[in-house]
């Protein structure tokens, strides 16, 4: 399965892109939020951005934090949108999210296929920086047994909220409110091991207790951290980040020199995007790198 974007069954969609924007539509509300890539010109009319019900501008200056412009019509605990038979609760957030990164789509179809390959293996899974949990739920649905890994208890709790909305409250997920390493870490001394680990590591970061993460400083520890805890033969990884200076290649390399379990296995890297439906041209939007234990799917 290469790096193709689902178009269906997916209550959300990038309707246009230019001047360094985009515009989006989140189930049956519309927004528009910086996308510094987008170098070309818009090609919807000015009036059919104007139907944006809420706008993120980063401060005057400055490309990172902001602040937006929304309705006070606009629901105040959010809207449910749909992923296949996935449902996540959305809403804007201070950071300018919307509680959920649509170009990880491939990846959560990924996931599902490489579990289903097992056909019915149980498989223990670390989603570390889990955030709202759309790789969770996406693992939990096929069977695994997910352990959900974030420093925010907001985000564990809108995860959990998640996996209730989707129907899977009863599958096998643990919630973790915790600084990474230190629960890596942790797990290590237990000899607790995993099968699979999703990972997407934030450029800048802090844990519940003040932990700063910096991932230029702290990802080759955590790669070790990986390893302490990461079976002999893993059935997967998935590898992605948005960090500026990253490539794929980068992701893969480190994976190959921290993860010397992986050496017999297919790697697949590339360039995450969203389609833009009215151009066709797709959105930079980071890196992935997926590691399967064998070269199928």
């Amino acid at each position: 399965m290469s790096f193709s974007y689902p178009s269906d069954n997916f209550d959300y969609q990038l309707l246009d892109t230019g001047a360094f924007q985009k515009l989006e539509q989140f189930g049956p509300h519309r927004f528009c939020r910086p996308a510094p890539q987008a170098l070309w010109p818009k090609s919807l009319p000015a009036s059919e951005w104007k139907k944006a019900e809420g706008e993120y501008k980063y401060f005057k200056g400055k490309d990172t934090g902001g602040e937006w412009k929304i309705p006070s019509s606009l629901p105040e605990n959010g809207w449910q949108i749909k992923f296949q038979n996935l449902v996540f609760k959305v809403q804007p957030t201070g950071f300018g999210h919307i509680g959920l990164f649509p170009e990880q789509a491939p990846n959560w179809l990924w996931i599902i296929d490489q579990l289903k390959q097992l056909n019915g293996k149980e498989i223990k899974v670390l989603n570390v920086f889990g955030y709202t949990g759309a790789s969770t739920l996406a693992a939990a649905s096929a069977g695994a047994h997910v352990t959900h890994l974030d420093a925010s208890k907001g985000s564990v709790n809108w995860a959990r909220e998640n996996l209730e909305l989707s129907g899977l409250g009863d599958r096998p997920v643990r919630w973790i409110v915790e600084d990474a390493m230190k629960y890596m870490q942790r797990e290590h001394r237990r000899d607790n091991k995993y099968d699979a680990i999703i990972m997407d590591p934030p450029s800048f970061g802090r844990g519940p207790k003040g932990e700063v993460w910096q991932i230029e400083d702290k990802l080759s520890e955590f790669m070790e951290a990986c390893q302490n805890i990461l079976n002999d033969s893993p059935a997967f990884l998935l590898f992605t980040t948005h960090s500026p200076g990253f490539s794929s290649l980068t992701l893969e390399n480190m994976l190959k020199t921290y993860l010397p379990s992986t050496q017999k296995g297919h790697f697949e890297t590339g360039e995450m995007f969203i389609p833009d439906t009215s151009t066709g041209l797709h959105l930079p939007n980071g890196f992935f790198c997926r590691y399967r234990a064998n070269a199928r799917g």
